[in-house]
This record gives structure tokens, sequence and C-alpha cells, in this order.
């Protein structure tokens, strides 16, 4: 049986697995990771965490072929009040990736 066990670490978060039948064999095996969310502005490590964590649970996320995939996406607050450099770079991001959904679009047309 595989045992996850969370403890709140003064910096992060102390993740411990404990699996005591590793490859149906009988045998013990033990990993533990740290993942520190103090300091952690863009949440790249608590987002690992949950990917992390739904993977070792078997939590089914989706994947790049399926229609809906659960992503873990951080944005702004409701009340912040980015600078103009910010927006600056989102608008470029949204350009870019609506340039790529005209040309899907033109793509899927052209093949019916």
């Amino acid at each position: 049986m595989i045992t996850i066990k969370l403890e709140i670490a003064s910096n992060g978060i102390i993740k411990k697995i404990l699996d005591n039948n590793y490859n149906g064999a009988g045998s013990e095996y033990g990993n533990t990771t740290v993942y520190e969310t103090d300091d952690d502005p863009l949440y790249e490590n608590t987002a690992k965490f949950i990917y992390n964590l739904c993977d070792d649970l078997g939590v089914n996320l989706g994947n790049k072929f399926d229609k809906n995939v659960l992503n873990f996406d951080v944005s702004w607050g409701s009340h912040y009040n980015p600078e103009v450099e910010e927006l600056n770079s989102v608008i470029k991001e949204m350009t870019a990736e609506l340039k790529v959904l005209k040309q899907l679009k033109d793509d899927i047309l052209k093949n019916k």
C-alpha cells in the first residue's frame, strides 16, 4: 500500500511517500520531497506540488490530446493594478495566442 504524508514546514510543504509493496515484491520504498513555497512569487513550486500530488494520487488532469485539461494557472488578483509593462506583456502573449488560433481555424476550414 502506498502512503502519502504531508507535513507543514516553516518554508513550505514536505511530502513523504512510503510504498510497503514496491514492485509487488514486498520491499519498502520511501521518497521525501520538500516544496519551498515561501519566496515563490510565480507559484512554480506550489503548482509543481499540486501536479505531483495529483500524479501520486492517480488524479486524471487530462493531457494534450483531450478536449478538456485541468490547468493550475497564475493570474492577477481582482483588485491588482498592473503596470503598463505588465499589460504590454499580456497583450503581446494574447496577440500571439490569437494568431495561432486564427491559423488553426483557417487550417480546419481549408481541410473541410
